[in-house]
């Protein structure tokens, strides 16, 4: 007999609860009642995560323990519903049986352009070739979503142009599809305190930062002043507790910077 999706994301949600009480301690624990859920479902996945949870020595698991323990617990829990339990151990399997069905690949994300616009014009950006009026309409993006999770597609991302110029859109996509995991990338210019307190409000949308390195290499293709803009807003997210990752594009220019210590210390 088939759980329903509605008893499995029931009982993984109380998981949280659990885990959350004591996170690293709890985490191996909660992988164990996982591993025997799941089968097959992503099991190399599992395997990797497994690995990583266990060893407390490695740097992957102290920053497991950074993200759990300094995230809003609100974003954190409804992260965990959307992103892990959605988009993966309840979307993967329903993903596989549209994929019998329907003879074709169904996808594990679905990446779109909300808008063609930017408000930077960054040297060697194909979004700039297309120019700044072609936009999906709000009811297009809502569309694919809908269809997406019929589909057993739980996780969007958004790339452009800048998808921020759009961003009260993209909130207000964030609460009509509030089981849904959305990552935008970003040049993060446009990230300010209203959006902060958004972000804080529907809780699964996370900026993925475009950063090129430090200021000399990040500005030169950028533009000047784009790296301190990028900063204040990594630092106002970092105040609010919103996670967010970072987007680097490999150049003759910010190798250098971009493979040192430095910069990753940075980022951690």
């Amino acid at each position: 007999m088939k759980i329903p999706d509605s008893l499995t994301r029931y009982g993984l949600g109380k998981v949280f609860d659990y885990l959350d009480k004591d996170p690293m301690n709890n985490m191996s624990k909660v992988m164990d009642l996982v591993n025997k859920f799941a089968g097959d479902t992503l099991s190399k996945q599992r395997e990797a995560f497994d690995n990583v949870i266990n060893d407390k020595d490695s740097c992957w698991h102290q920053l497991i323990e950074k993200v759990w323990t300094q995230t809003d617990p609100d974003v954190l829990k409804t992260v965990f519903n959307n992103f892990f339990v959605n988009a993966n151990l309840v979307g993967w399997p329903k993903q596989e049986k549209m994929r019998e069905k329907y003879g074709c690949n169904i996808p594990w994300a679905i990446l779109l352009d909300p808008t063609s616009a930017c408000n930077l014009h960054c040297t060697g950006c194909w979004a700039a070739e297309y120019g700044n009026k072609l936009n999906l309409t709000f009811d297009d993006i809502d569309s694919i979503i809908t269809q997406g999770k019929e589909l057993g597609i739980y996780m969007y991302i958004y790339t452009g142009g800048e998808p921020l110029v759009r961003k009260k859109d993209l909130i207000a996509l964030c609460e009509k599809h509030n089981d849904v995991a959305f990552l935008s990338f970003t040049n993060a210019t446009l990230i300010d305190e209203e959006f902060c307190q958004d972000l804080l409000r529907v809780k699964n949308f996370i900026p993925a930062i475009s950063l090129e390195g430090f200021e000399e290499a990040n500005d030169s293709r950028r533009g000047q002043g784009v790296y301190e803009k990028v900063t204040n807003a990594m630092a106002l997210l970092k105040s609010h507790h919103l996670p967010f990752g970072i987007s680097t594009c490999y150049t003759s220019v910010n190798y250098k910077d971009i493979t040192s210590e430095e910069f990753y210390d940075k980022i951690i």
